[in-house]
């Protein structure tokens, strides 16, 4: 797919446009509910946690975990 946008819009998007489109993409898709943090993460070759801190912190819901899957994300995080 090939998408052309206005210039003001491709400056707007910073030093890298395509990272930060397919951020805006990825956003969007999370916010309707037609993708997962974790699999947007994958994409943007992010680690899971790291996926979870970046979405969270724009507004994307994740949810609760309990203590067994929170010491299970973090086993997983500390794997070299």
């Amino acid at each position: 797919m090939n998408l052309e946008l206005p210039d003001e819009v491709v400056e707007a998007l910073g030093p890298e446009p395509e990272r930060a489109a397919l951020e805006a993409v990825l956003l969007f898709l999370i916010s309707e509910g037609k993708m997962s943090v974790a699999r947007a993460g994958e994409i943007l070759s992010l680690d899971r946690i790291s996926a979870i801190r970046r979405y969270t912190s724009r507004g994307c819901y994740y949810p609760d975990l309990s203590e067994d899957d929170i010491a299970e994300e973090l086993r997983h995080a500390r794997k070299p």
